[in-house]
This record gives structure tokens, C-alpha cells and sequence, in this order.
């Protein structure tokens, strides 16, 4: 670790800058700093073994500059031999939410900038930064997903898990022709991934999951109790939204979505080997959600 922050320490002339890992829950797609200079200004490194986590996080925090609260980039390192790719940016104020800081009038605030983000249109269900992989039907990627978790789980999960899946997917996916789509959505919306300050948010963190999809797939996470338990919360969150744009009607397509997204965490821990370890939680977590979604 010693050696990898002597190496953006020079990438990023910061030699007598101090460097402090942020333990980020769930994290498992990028390393996270927060650095102080010597003069004392607060920045935040974000760096990216995957380069495609890295150009989308760089493609939506430009393309959503000024238009939600979200960090200003400050310097860029593009992925090259023995360097992984980086973002230098700003740290923004405030604090990472928990579930229990949670209220109805910020709930109501969270839920209008969702709604803000998919209301911005796309062409295709595509990936916005990849214009060979356009597509005009939202189970291509779906389909592609859930086939990579499901070969992922093959060997972990039992089998009898895993034919409930198939089968549930097979008999559902077509409820896919019926979303609320295309659209820009974050994919990662939960409180750990928005700061508040002062009683507002302040920063929607973490766009390396962000593409063109549909807006359905944002709202699984309020299904299973990330924006609170409790039920004003829940309304809360869906009166902000409805202020910006009307509610998508998501409860027949949500355990098909939410069955997709419990599979993929299962997969990709086993296929790192994080998961009776360092994710364990986060595992046990989508465990849970998968057997929800299945009965």
C-alpha cells in the first residue's frame, strides 16, 4: 500500500500531501483517498482497476457538471502499464449518509434528484461511453448480465438455487419490455453513496456503475429498506420523485430486478474471493435479497 501512494503521490506532484484510506461499505470496485495538502486543501483519489469503471465515472461526473451536486474533477490519470487509472477530485462537504440519519424532508430531496437524473433521455439502452454496444432492447444487457453472474455462482451456489434463478428469470424477463426507459441511471443509489451537509445533500458519489438503462432498475434499492424501513420515509422519497417526473409502476418487474442485482454481488465476491472475507456482509446482504426475490 506503501508503494502504491508513493506512486500517485508523484503522478500527482502531491510528495508532502498526506493520504488516508477511506474504508467506503461495499466498496469493491476502487481504491478511495482522502488527501490533505500541505497547505491544508481536502481532495479525494479515486482509483480504478477496471478501466471501464474509470471512464464511467469520469464520463458521468462530466456530463452531470452543474447540473447536480457532484465533485468537480481536478486532475485525471489515464490508465497506462503497472498504473492503475485515477480521479483527483474535490472533496465535498459533509458526511456519507446511514439509514439512520435518514428523514422525510431529505428523503423527499434524494428522491427528486433520482427523478432528475432519469429525466435525462437516451437514444438506446446502450452504454453511453460505448457506441458499439447500443441497443434498442433492455434484456440484451439484462440477459448478459444475469448469464455472467449465473456462470459466476456455478460451483458456489447449490444447484437447486440456482434452477429456482433460471427458471424465475426465463418466466419474468419478457416484464422487461415494459420499462420506464431508456434513460441515464446511477445504479448504485443508496445513502452510502450520497453526502449531507447541513440537513441537504451535498454529493451523489460513486458513478462507475452509471449508463443508459431504465429507471426501475434506481428503485431496487428502496424496495429492500436502504432508504428506511420505515413507511413515510418510503413515501417520502416517491413524493420527491413524483415531483420532478411521474413514479415508474416497478412492483410486478421488482423481483426480477432485484433477483438480477443479488445473483451479480454473489458473482463477482465469488469470482474475487471476497466473499466469506472482506465482503462477507455485503454478501450475506444479497443473499437474503436473492431468496426474497425467489419466494
Amino acid at each position: 500500500m506503501t508503494d502504491l501512494i508513493s506512486t500517485y503521490k508523484q503522478l500527482l506532484n502531491l510528495q508532502d500531501a498526506k493520504f488516508e484510506l477511506v474504508a467506503h461499505e461495499d466498496s469493491i470496485v476502487a481504491i478511495v483517498y482522502k488527501i490533505v495538502t500541505s497547505d491544508g486543501k481536502e481532495l479525494i483519489l479515486k482509483i480504478c482497476d477496471k478501466p471501464h469503471h474509470y471512464e464511467r465515472e469520469v464520463y458521468f461526473l462530466k456530463y452531470f457538471a452543474d447540473k447536480l451536486p457532484i465533485a468537480k474533477i481536478i486532475q485525471l490519470i489515464a490508465p497506462k502499464p503497472g498504473v492503475h487509472a485515477a480521479t483527483l477530485m474535490e472533496c465535498l462537504p459533509g458526511d456519507v449518509l446511514t439509514k439512520e440519519h435518514l428523514n422525510p424532508a431529505l428523503n423527499f430531496e434524494i428522491g427528486a434528484l433520482l427523478a432528475k437524473i432519469h429525466s435525462t433521455r437516451t437514444a438506446d439502452f446502450g452504454d453511453l461511453i460505448d457506441p458499439s454496444s447500443n441497443e434498442d432492447d433492455p434484456r440484451k444487457y439484462f440477459a448478459a448480465k444475469f448469464e455472467e453472474s449465473f456462470a459466476e455462482c456455478e460451483g458456489h451456489l447449490p444447484s437447486t438455487i440456482l434452477q429456482s434463478c433460471r427458471t424465475f428469470y426465463e418466466r419474468n424477463k419478457d416484464k422487461l419490455l415494459t420499462v420506464d426507459g431508456p434513460c441515464i441511471i446511477h445504479r448504485d443509489y443508496r445513502p452510502g453513496n450520497i453526502l449531507a451537509h447541513n440537513g441537504h445533500v451535498s454529493g451523489i458519489i460513486d458513478w462507475a456503475s452509471a449508463r443508459a438503462g431504465f429507471a426501475e432498475d434506481d428503485l431496487c434499492l428502496l424496495e429492500v429498506g436502504e432508504w428506511g424501513s420505515d413507511k413515510g420515509l418510503k413515501e417520502a422519497f416517491l413524493a420527491g420523485y413524483a415531483s420532478v417526473r411521474k413514479v415508474p409502476i416497478f412492483s410486478d418487474v421488482m423481483p426480477l430486478l432485484l433477483l438480477n442485482r443479488a445473483i451479480a454481488v454473489i458473482g463477482y465476491t465469488v469470482k474475487i474471493g471476497t466473499w466469506d472475507n472482506r465482503d462477507a456482509a455485503f454478501y450475506a446482504r444479497n443473499m437474503k435479497i436473492l431468496e426474497m426475490a425467489l419466494h
